[in-house]
């Protein structure tokens, strides 16, 4: 019998005529790690889910979207915990093996009478798709982000079905989002804890739509253990390939992430390179990132090179200006502490309709590298934003 996450999607009365939860059916001998938002008012759903994980064997996973159950005080921490008791009446299990999430608005309490009755009346017969469940958990996207991808180590044939939404309050630590992986493998909880510790700093902590910290990140990885012919823990050649073609896949959705910023017309990659360290180089990447100046130069296919130096000069770290390169799109514009005279400024300024920026910023004082990716700022974003209240 194939060890699989099972998935049934359902409406449980938080949107109208649409699905709004998933309920994942988590095999037998699976392991299992999460990661979750640092953000100190973080929601009833994850605090129970941290403590869950941690103490139990998890069983099931339910998400809900539409309702965030954020800043709801005890009535909200109670109301999870009321609606995880009736799930697992219905599941035949403790309320303790369910790991639970919301996404959507903050401040609104849960319409419990609805999720009751819905949970109370629905038949779960786990027939749904990945593809399906990466809808049910959208907000604000625009699209469903879903990865199903087959690779091969050292012969063993690996399947991952990944999903993720997110579109708004997006910036570490994790940017704002919802994120599922199932990978088909036996993984001890060492390996695993490794593995999203890595993926999760290569990926979902290098992005950021507008700087903003949400209160119900979480990212989860699960391991079925359907095929056990490789032990990660000791193959150290193997467990690098999968950490590499796993981060590949987070990366991707991430992208996916960038591209669907609440919006967004363009994905900006800044690439800092050859810094004193990599934090050095995180933190210039991430303040160009959040900067509105250079967001709004980006919309309006401005190659404001004047904007990123600024915001450079603004970060409390150690600069040479006059060792500093900047290249926008491959030209470059900025070097030697002044404008670059070889720059083409027509074919440049061309270059700036494409969809995807790329900021190369090399700082010429080490060896350390950090990218980051981010959208623009248009007047889209300001306008969804100002009605999306809470």
């Amino acid at each position: 019998m194939i060890k699989q996450v099972e998935i049934d999607v359902l409406n449980i009365g938080i949107k109208q005529n649409t699905a709004d939860a998933v309920c994942m059916k988590i095999p037998d001998g699976s392991t299992l790690a999460m990661v979750t938002t640092k953000n100190k008012f973080a929601a009833a759903p994850v605090v129970i889910s941290k403590d869950n994980l941690q103490n139990n064997i998890i069983k099931y996973i339910f998400v809900n979207s539409g309702n965030a159950n954020a800043c709801t005080g005890i009535i909200g921490h109670n109301n999870a915990q009321q609606y995880a008791r009736k799930l697992a009446a219905k599941l035949s299990c403790k309320s303790e093996e369910i790991l639970i999430f919301s996404t959507g608005i903050i401040g609104k309490q849960l319409p419990m009478n609805n999720i009751l009755s819905s949970l109370h009346n629905c038949n779960l017969v786990f027939k749904s798709t990945w593809e399906e469940a990466s809808q049910a958990i959208m907000t604000t996207d625009k699209y469903n982000k879903y990865i199903h991808k087959k690779m091969t180590i050292q012969g063993q044939q690996i399947t991952v079905n990944a999903i993720c939404k997110g579109a708004g309050m997006i910036e570490p630590n994790m940017a704002t989002m919802l994120a599922y992986l199932e990978i088909n493998i036996k993984l001890s909880k060492s390996a695993i804890n490794k593995l999203i510790k890595h993926v999760v700093d290569n990926s979902f902590n290098r992005i950021s739509v507008d700087g903003d910290m949400s209160t119900n990140d979480s990212f989860v990885i699960i391991a079925t253990a359907d095929t056990e012919t490789i032990d990660y823990d000791v193959d150290l050649t193997s467990f690098a390939l999968l950490k590499k073609n796993i981060t590949k896949i987070c990366q991707d959705l991430s992208k996916m992430i960038i591209a669907d910023g609440e919006g967004a017309t363009k994905i900006i990659e800044i690439d800092v390179n050859n810094a004193q360290s990599e934090n050095q180089a995180k933190k210039i990447a991430f303040a160009i990132a959040n900067s509105n100046l250079v967001k709004t130069a980006m919309f309006g296919c401005d190659p404001n090179w004047g904007r990123i130096l600024a915001k450079m000069g603004s970060v409390n770290v150690d600069l040479d200006i006059t060792k500093i390169t900047l290249l926008i799109n491959n030209h470059m514009i900025f070097s030697r502490g002044e404008i670059d005279r070889r720059c083409n400024h027509d074919v440049l300024e061309q270059s700036m309709q494409n969809k995807e920026i790329f900021l190369n910023i090399n700082l010429n004082s080490g060896r350390s590298r950090f990218k980051a990716l981010c959208s623009d700022l248009s007047h889209e974003y300001v306008d969804t934003n100002s009605k999306y209240t809470t």
